[in-house]
C-alpha cells in the first residue's frame, strides 16, 4: 500500500483528491498527518484534533470489481473500523448512522466520505476518517472519547494505521458480503430510542436504512425514511 505520511495539511480529504488530480494514483493510496488545520466532517463541520495525537487520514478507493452505491461504500468502511476495534483491539463500537463510531455510547471516530462519478458510472471515493486515538480532553465535546481513555493505554499511530488498512484491504474484496453486517453493528439497532426532527422530539425504533443510505424508524406502526438534514439523535 502507497502511505504518505505528513506533519501538518490543510485536510488530507483535500490533499489526497489534490494529488489524484495531478497524476494517477493506486487503489488504498493513503495520506495521513500529524495535524489537520481545516479537518472536515458530515455537512461543513469542522474536525478538531490535537496534534500529533490522533488518527487522521483518508484513503483512495477505486477500481472495485463490485458495482456499489455510495451508501454501501460508507457501510463497508463503517463495519471495517468497527470490526477492527473489536478483533485487534478489544473495543466494542456500534455505528451511529451515518458518519460516526461511538464507543460505550461516546464518539470515537467520524468519516467523511465523498465519491466521484463518471456520469452515473462509479469512478472513485476518498475516505477520510478521524480516530481518537492518545488525546485525553476534549474541550467543549463532552460526548468525544478516545482509545486511551477507553483503555488507559497510549497506542503507535503508524502501528494502528497500517492495522486498520489490512482489515479494509481485505474487507474490500467482498464489499457486499461485509456490507450485510451493517445492521448488526449499528447503534439502537431494534431499539426504541429519542430523536429530534423539525423541533419535535419523538420515540421510533431502528429498524436500519434504505438503499439511499436514509435511516429508517418504526414511529408507532408505521416505517418512516430520515435523511441526515432532517433527524438529531437524542442518547
Amino acid at each position: 500500500m502507497n502511505i504518505v505520511k505528513l506533519h501538518a495539511t490543510t485536510s488530507t480529504n483535500d490533499e489526497l483528491k489534490f494529488r489524484f488530480r495531478e497524476s494517477a494514483l493506486p487503489h488504498l493510496t493513503t495520506i495521513y498527518s500529524m495535524e489537520q488545520t481545516q479537518g472536515k466532517g458530515q455537512q461543513g463541520a469542522s474536525w478538531a484534533s490535537e496534534k500529533g495525537k490522533n488518527l487522521t487520514f483518508s484513503v483512495l478507493i477505486r477500481d472495485i470489481q463490485f458495482e456499489m452505491t455510495p451508501f454501501q461504500i460508507n457501510k463497508v468502511v463503517s463495519v471495517s473500523i468497527v470490526e477492527w476495534l473489536k478483533e485487534e483491539l478489544q473495543i466494542q463500537a456500534k455505528i451511529k448512522w451515518p458518519n460516526d463510531i461511538l464507543s460505550v455510547q461516546h464518539k470515537l471516530a467520524g468519516i467523511l466520505i465523498e465519491n466521484s462519478f463518471s456520469g452515473s458510472v462509479f469512478s472513485h471515493s476518498v475516505v477520510g476518517i478521524g480516530l481518537n486515538v492518545n488525546q485525553e480532553t476534549f474541550e467543549g465535546l463532552p460526548k468525544a472519547i478516545s482509545l486511551k481513555n477507553i483503555t488507559g493505554k497510549d497506542f503507535n499511530l503508524e502501528e494502528l494505521l497500517c492495522s486498520f488498512l489490512k482489515v479494509l484491504k481485505n474487507n474490500l474484496r467482498d464489499p457486499l458480503r461485509v456490507a450485510q453486517y451493517y445492521n448488526k453493528h449499528l447503534f439502537k439497532f431494534n431499539q426504541l430510542t429519542w430523536f429530534t426532527s423539525l423541533n419535535n422530539d419523538f420515540e421510533a425504533v431502528v429498524k436500519g436504512t434504505d438503499k439511499e443510505g436514509k435511516l429508517l424508524l418504526q414511529v408507532q406502526n408505521e416505517l418512516l425514511t430520515f435523511s441526515l438534514k432532517e433527524l438529531k439523535w437524542k442518547y
